[in-house]
């Protein structure tokens, strides 16, 4: 068979395969809507994994109708109604200095999973680049990059949050200011485990065909890594990325309940617990909403991270 006759092979089986009217636009779009409807089947399937996505759903709820679902100004002191017991007027009751607890947990959610989600995406938007390119390229550069990022990882994690935020306290910021530096922290002591996780990846991809075909069609070798096997480590991320989030929301919790995150009188899980020691015994609702909404959240960013694992990890689904 002459080139030509293969050429022109090629292009009928192309046009029966993508169909007269559909441009290879079209054809994406279709393709991406097909992947989204096999994940969404595959999330159904899951049973965790639908707890999770649903647990998760009432979290994002909270995030963005924050301020329409509380009911008081959860700042604002009323010293006749200290340590009031649940009533119509207060359906959580309130503090030791009269503020209501639903809106503080409320609005404390609201802030804690944003500081959450915008630590991990700092962690990973470091993490990733690095661990993936370490992974490419190999050498003198993985041994270079891998040193640097074991060295991150000798410091104990919660020992770097500390340093970092007692350093930054002597800035005395407050508000959005303080938040964000205490992001910094978290996502500054992620980006290692996320780099090696990436690097892992990339060290699999590396050697498949489709790299090496990549690579003889004169491709970057930044296109490479980060346009091709990059989406093919995707999947290990997400799961380790949702993992996550449950954990930097008890990292956040427990800064706040020692003094070092969200300074009072702001809302917060963490800062509202410590705030209840006093009042344990004779009224120990104070401490029991904040907690649960810890334990909601924690658990249903676990239960999601595990369903997902099932989904996306080949070799859990063949055993």
């Amino acid at each position: 068979m002459t080139e030509v006759a293969e050429d022109q092979l090629r292009a009928r089986q192309r046009k029966d395969t993508v169909g007269d009217d559909e441009t290879p636009v079209r054809v994406r779009i279709r393709r991406i809507k097909a992947a989204i409807g096999n994940a969404w089947h595959e999330l159904l399937k899951s049973r965790t994994a639908t707890i999770g996505a649903a647990m998760i759903a009432c979290l994002l709820i909270v995030v963005f109708f924050a301020q329409s679902l509380a009911t008081h100004n959860p700042i604002k002191s009323n010293y006749r109604e200290r340590v009031a017991g649940i009533s119509s007027e207060h359906i959580m009751g309130t503090d030791k200095f009269g503020r209501d607890i639903y809106s503080r947990v409320i609005i404390g959610g609201q802030r804690t999973i944003l500081m959450s989600v915008a630590a991990v995406i700092l962690g990973m938007s470091i993490g990733i680049p690095i661990g993936i390119m370490s992974g490419f390229f190999g050498g003198r550069v993985d041994s270079i990059v891998m040193r640097i990022t074991d060295g991150f990882l000798a410091f104990p994690g919660l020992l770097l949050y500390l340093l970092i935020i007692t350093v930054a306290r002597e800035w005395k910021l407050h508000g959005f200011w303080n938040d964000a530096i205490l992001v910094f922290a978290l996502g500054i002591a992620f980006w290692p485990e996320v780099a090696r996780l990436s690097r892992g990846a990339a060290l699999v991809e590396a050697k498949k065909e489709y790299v090496e075909a990549a690579r003889c069609m004169g491709e970057r070798s930044f296109w490479i890594a980060m346009g091709q096997i990059l989406p093919n480590c995707v999947s290990p991320l997400i799961i380790n990325a949702t993992v996550r989030l449950g954990f930097m929301i008890l990292i956040i919790a427990a800064l706040s309940y020692l003094g070092l995150g969200t300074p009072p009188p702001e809302p917060d899980w963490g800062s509202d617990l410590r705030a209840a020691q006093d009042h344990m015994e004779s009224h120990p609702l104070i401490a029991v909403f904040p907690g649960l909404a810890i334990c909601f959240s924690v658990l249903a960013f676990n239960l999601f991270g595990d369903g997902l694992r099932d989904i996306l990890d080949p070799r859990l689904t063949e055993r």
